[in-house]
């Protein structure tokens, strides 16, 4: 390697170092926050979650038993040769079955991406770490709540289908080669390609640190913290007016549950009439 193209590799491995530093203080920071988070709405937005299943629930009830009462006997002839009528049900923000309850497994300083050598989390951990940080209830406003549904979508499902290699992109984690690639998959030209130089993996593995900075920038739970940082600063406790917010929801949410099972009630009388 000629002089220059040394003084190119020194200074790409120190502003590598500098991403390396940023994008581990930026994951302190984010997972520092979500900690708060939990700690001052994490019990509301469980209770707001399970009751958004509770609910979920008793409207599938209360729509069978008045399917029962419209077409008695008839009722599977009408499942099996028609749609069935409901409601849309927003289920992003529900866990799939399984997933441990808050303050059980916890997602330790550990678990935060390494640079040097990729940690490969428990995929529950990984899961309710995602869930808690694209909540649609943490959207401060429907730009954001739109984002959050949307990208919850996408974690369930990959929850749903064990893709580790899809939840550890979405929380800007450094992927093992091991994890979702398979070396069949390698096109035959990569395959014959001559090795990289020090200075072409240096400046990939820079991109890539680049990437998962820009990616933990944009997540809704980093805007949320400035945005606390400034009701700070103007003498407001924003997560405090979360709480209230949290617990008006959960208000109208016991009152829509105990209205279903008011209503499942009803009908379960008039069919034993």
């Amino acid at each position: 390697m000629n002089i220059q193209g040394e003084k190119d590799l020194q200074a790409a491995k120190v502003e590598l170092q500098a991403a390396e530093t940023e994008l581990r203080e930026l994951n302190d920071q984010i997972q520092a926050f979500e900690a708060l988070v939990d700690k001052r709405l994490g019990s509301l937005l469980d209770q707001l979650s399970q009751l958004n299943a509770d609910t979920s629930a008793l409207d599938e009830q209360l729509r069978r038993i008045r399917e029962e009462r419209l077409y008695g006997t008839d009722l599977l002839e009408y499942l099996d040769g028609a749609p069935r009528p409901t409601r849309p049900i927003d289920q992003t923000s529900l866990p799939p079955l399984g997933i441990p309850p808050r303050g059980g497994a916890q997602i330790s300083g550990s678990s935060s991406p390494s640079v040097t050598v990729p940690h490969v989390p428990d995929i529950k951990v990984l899961y309710r770490q995602l869930a808690r940080r694209y909540h649609p209830d943490l959207a401060r406003n429907d730009a954001d709540r739109v984002i959050s549904n949307d990208q919850m979508k996408e974690i369930n499902q990959a929850y749903a289908a064990g893709d580790l290699h899809t939840l550890m992109r979405l929380a800007g984690m450094s992927i093992p080669f091991s994890v979702g690639n398979q070396p069949s998959q390698l096109h035959p030209a990569e395959i014959n390609k001559e090795p990289l130089s020090d200075l072409e993996q240096v400046n990939r593995k820079l991109k890539t640190i680049r990437q998962q900075i820009r990616h933990l920038s944009s997540l809704p739970i980093v805007k949320l913290s400035l945005d606390v940082k400034l009701a700070r600063y103007a003498r407001r406790d924003l997560l405090g007016e979360m709480v209230g917010e949290l617990q008006y929801k959960l208000a109208r949410k016991m009152a829509e549950r105990d209205y279903l099972k008011a209503q499942i009630r009803a009908n379960e009388g008039h069919l034993e009439q």
